[in-house]
């Protein structure tokens, strides 16, 4: 028999293009598949119990789907069998403390940052195992006679698809005044000004600094509560930033074309900004082929990378992103991308004007950003890196 994987999309379009590609993967290794409609769960439990009849490898999720299923006496489903559920977290774990607090005996955490599962050691004494497992690109497949277009020859000058989320972390705010322990509301004020002159720095350690210089000293239980608690802070910097990036280009001439939830409630705006609204990932990865250079800004990873990165370098785009350890590890900046320090943000557009100028050295930074994320940035890459294909 071969090997056979649970899966789970429904919820959430981008997770289930991050799924439909791990399908693909599975099922290129002769694995058999059972995808679970995360929607359905009452009538798809069925579907569930006939699969788990005979043994499966492993169940592979993104964002805690599907990880509390319980069988009728209360028992976590992948405990009783056994299983293990590789529990992709693409976000900050901050974001889903009630979760981890009740992780199964048989999650392994995969985070998309070194900071994040160090995070997880710290806060989360429950999950036994959290590894390090990086962001990675998709690849459209060409159709008949496709070829890719030359960047000299591509229409977009500079993509940029990620939304604005400090409109939805409005929603994320809490009584701020019904925390007794220290004051709160300057806490907050002092963090975002911390965060947006140190943007090296992560959330986590931001608050816990502010803390310490107010002499409030918390255990470490307490202590993630406050940051779960605070944590909307993170994408209001993370916010800021894409905002400073857009607004860098445009002032000088720079016609960026954006995509994403958010951009239309900005108080400003500008002829070099065309915004294209929310669209389908599918539809990003079909624009980054039409794009010269693809814009890339981290989710606050500052020992990770984002799949913008990848996206934009299998899509023949040449890429500039924002700089991380992992990225510094990972290539030699100005050969296969071009890096930048959110702290010098004013040097993205000399960098991003330099290479719409010289579409040869465009070109060369997007063969070899190519060549570098199909060798080793696919998400078959990180599945074998991480256990879940041998």
């Amino acid at each position: 028999m071969g090997k056979r994987y649970i899966l789970f999309r429904g919820l959430i379009r981008t997770l289930d293009f991050y799924t439909d590609e791990f399908v693909t993967i599975l099922k290129a290794q002769q694995a058999e598949c059972l995808v679970v409609d995360a929607m359905h769960m009452d009538t798809e439990m069925l579907r569930l119990k006939a699969f788990l009849l005979a043994p499966v490898c492993a169940v592979i999720s993104c964002n805690n789907i599907g990880l509390h299923l319980e069988l009728e006496d209360g028992k976590n489903i992948w405990d009783r069998f056994e299983i293990p559920f590789y529990n992709i977290m693409m976000d900050h774990p901050f974001h889903y403390k009630k979760a981890l607090d009740q992780a199964p005996e048989e999650m392994i955490l995969l985070c998309v940052d070194r900071n994040h599962a160090a995070y997880v050691q710290r806060f989360f004494p429950r999950v036994k195992k959290a590894v390090f497992f990086p962001h990675a690109g998709i690849e459209l497949p060409m159709r008949d006679q496709e070829r890719q277009i030359p960047v000299a020859d591509r229409k977009i000058d500079v993509l940029y698809a990620g939304g604005l989320a400090r409109y939805a972390a409005e929603g994320l705010i809490p009584d701020l005044g019904s925390i007794r322990e220290f004051d709160a509301f300057g806490l907050v004020r002092d963090a975002l000004e911390w965060l947006m002159q140190n943007p090296e720095q992560t959330t986590e350690y931001v608050i816990e600094q502010c803390l310490k210089d107010r002499n409030v000293m918390l255990d470490d239980r307490r202590l993630g509560e406050v940051i779960t608690e605070l944590r909307f802070v993170d994408s209001f910097a993370v916010s800021f930033y894409r905002e400073q990036a857009v607004r860098t280009l445009a002032s000088q001439g720079i016609t960026i074309t954006i995509f994403g939830a958010g951009w239309e409630r900005c108080e400003w705006e500008s002829d070099h900004v065309v915004y294209g609204g929310e669209i389908l990932p599918v539809q990003v990865l079909e624009l980054m082929r039409q794009s010269k250079i693809v814009l890339n800004t981290m989710t606050w990873f500052k020992r990770g990378a984002h799949d913008r990165i990848f996206n934009g370098m299998l899509a023949g785009a040449a890429v500039v992103s924002d700089t991380s350890e992992y990225m510094q590890e990972q290539f030699t900046d100005g050969r296969q991308l071009r890096l930048f320090s959110l702290k010098e943000i004013g040097a993205l557009a000399e960098m991003t004007a330099a290479l719409l100028e010289d579409p040869a050295c465009a070109q060369d930074l997007a063969d070899c950003g190519y060549l570098a994320a199909k060798k080793g940035h696919l998400w078959k890459h990180r599945l074998l890196e991480a256990g879940v294909l041998s």
